[in-house]
């Protein structure tokens, strides 16, 4: 067999073994990912101290329980997720929660109805051996940043209950149709704080208007 004629191809070979090793090595290295947080629902300084849940009865603030906010089991997840369309959800890309949704979700809404309801003592979920005089439950169906318009669209249902028995004092539902700064997970989730601070401005007066 003649080798000489093989020389050539497997020359070639080599070349573009080679050319396609240095391609992969010059390649741009992947981008880290980004680790996404809901800004602050109350800016820093214009948070007010809650007052502190004492065991006094003579002394104390009326006592409100508020539970873990309820949001939409397709948003419970690390990736970001938006609506695409009527039936499907689609990911930021390469773009994470940086803690719990539901608890972030939690934490920003506790913050902001401190704010709205000074004069109140709040416990989250759990108040110990304290008997709270109302007890607030806000779940979130749906709450879907549209991407294809900008918009993060959402219903609450609020409800108040109270006294030993816990019996339902008021139930009510609020529709929200928010726009979004821009189209990017930044503006999502900035519209999601929006809609934390809009929640909270609206539950404050039925919170101080409710009779156990």
């Amino acid at each position: 067999m003649n080798t000489s004629n093989r020389r050539p191809w497997t020359r070639r070979l080599q070349v573009a073994a080679c050319a396609a090793l240095l391609a992969g090595c010059a390649a741009a290295p992947s981008a880290p990912p980004v680790l996404l947080s809901l800004p602050p629902a109350v800016t820093t300084g214009a948070a007010l101290a809650a007052p502190a849940v004492s065991a006094s009865a003579s002394a104390a603030p009326q006592l409100l329980a508020i539970r873990r906010i309820g949001i939409p089991e397709y948003l419970v997840a690390r990736r970001v997720r938006y609506r695409a369309d009527t039936s499907t959800l689609a990911e930021w890309p390469n773009t994470f929660w940086a803690e719990r949704i539901e608890i972030g979700v939690s934490r920003e809404f506790v913050s902001a109805l401190r704010q709205q309801l000074p004069d109140w003592a709040v416990c989250e979920s759990n108040c110990g051996d304290l008997q709270p005089a109302v007890a607030l439950q806000v779940e979130m169906v749906p709450m879907d940043f549209v991407r294809s318009t900008l918009r993060l669209q959402a219903r609450a249902r609020i409800t108040l209950s109270g006294g030993a028995s816990a019996r339902v004092l008021s139930t009510e539902e609020r529709v929200y149709d928010l726009p979004a700064a821009g189209d990017s997970p930044q503006s999502h989730a900035q519209a999601m704080t929006e809609l934390i601070r809009q929640i909270a401005q609206a539950v404050a007066p039925l919170v101080q208007n409710a009779r156990p």
